[in-house]
């Protein structure tokens, strides 16, 4: 069973359907994600059956019934992706009631670890790094994510070297959200122990890393040449610049069609780029325009659950409302819960720690490795 899990999480968390895709074409990327639902369906039948996710379950019947009333894309496209996604729904909430702190930590650095890979090994137009997932605003989230887990990690060791890898791959994303996040919960962990502090020391480390893999490579990236500039204060930096293709003039250009449609929505794509060529960006305004107001409410019911519990448990738990923070400020700047599956996976995985501490159920110890 255990080697069945970690191919199935090697395919889910390392986006290797999209590689395949982007990489060898549309054979090798469909082999590839019908592999990890294969994989999945595996797993669940030889697993010990459970409660299944119905949060999950209900907002996401909710928003692919009310989404398809409109929908006027291919139907088999569309019917593939909704089974597709409940079966990952069902036999992947199974998968992360068998997920350690310390295995999803080791597959989120992996993740991580190809941002650095691919910034010392290719180049790209762009000056961004994205490794495994293509998209480097996907990449900050994995790193942010893999980042909020080391507070769950009680071998000091494995927290400092994720500390280290998980900012500086995450810096070379040059995603704004994750700095954002990444100051914020710097400044919590602060509450778990004032030792944390020495991630503020560390940081000067991470920027001279940068600095050489800028010799090194050339990172060619504005953001990257504005932080050094803010570090340096050479040069004046202005609000427009650091602004510059924020997210909310992206929202400001759907929200006419979410007040056209706001009870059932525009349908199915609209606001996912699956039917127009861009994107919201924001899976709140995404599911508000593509399905409506029940399931958008529902899915914030969800959101503020997690944080809600996650608060609660801060004292044996502090690496929940991390993860929270992590994923639902995220999800502020990406439109792809229902499409990205470790997105998915990494809510369900809060989500069932969180039930795990209402049940009165020790967290896993970590025996190999932690101390």
């Amino acid at each position: 069973m255990k080697i069945i899990k970690y191919i199935t999480l090697a395919l889910v968390i390392f986006n290797l359907p999209s590689i395949g895709l982007f990489a060898y074409g549309g054979g090798v990327g469909g082999m590839l994600s019908y592999g990890t639902i294969f994989m999945l369906a595996v797993y669940y039948a030889l697993e010990k059956k459970t409660t299944p996710n119905w949060w999950i379950i209900v907002i996401a019947l909710l928003y692919f019934i009310i989404g398809s009333l409109q929908f006027y894309g291919a139907p088999m496209v569309f019917m593939m992706e909704l089974i597709k996604y409940f079966i990952f729904v069902i036999a992947g909430y199974e998968l992360t009631k068998h997920v350690s702190i310390t295995e999803l930590y080791a597959f989120f650095i992996i993740g991580a670890l190809s941002v650095g890979v691919e910034a010392m090994s290719f180049t790209n137009d762009y000056g961004r790094y994205a490794g495994f997932y293509l998209n480097a605003n996907v990449a900050g989230f994995i790193c942010i994510y893999g980042y909020s887990s080391i507070y769950g990690l009680k071998n000091g060791t494995l927290k400092l070297f994720g500390q280290f890898v998980f900012t500086l791959m995450g810096l070379l994303t040059f995603s704004r959200t994750f700095i954002v996040i990444w100051l914020l919960l710097n400044i919590i962990s602060l509450k778990v122990s004032i030792k944390n502090i020495r991630i503020f020391g560390i940081a000067f480390l991470i920027f001279s890393t940068l600095l050489f893999i800028d010799q090194v490579v050339g990172l060619n990236n504005p953001r990257f040449e504005q932080l050094k500039n803010i570090v340096s204060s050479e040069n004046k930096v202005s609000s427009e610049e650091i602004s510059e293709d924020s997210r909310t003039e992206t929202w400001a250009k759907f929200y006419d069609q979410i007040l056209e449609a706001p009870i059932v929505g525009n349908g199915y794509g609209t606001f996912s780029g699956k039917i127009n060529s861009m994107g919201v960006h924001n899976t709140y305004l995404m599911i508000i325009g593509e399905a409506g107001i029940i399931p958008f409410l529902l899915f914030l019911v969800y959101i503020a659950r997690l944080f809600f519990k996650s608060f609660i448990y801060f004292k044996p738990a502090p690496h929940l409302i991390m993860q929270t923070i992590s994923l639902a400020v995220f999800l502020l700047a990406n439109h792809n819960f229902f499409t990205f599956y470790y997105m998915t996976f990494a809510a369900m995985w809060i989500q069932y720690q969180i039930y795990k501490l209402d049940n009165g159920e020790e967290q896993e110890e970590e025996k190999l490795i932690e101390t």
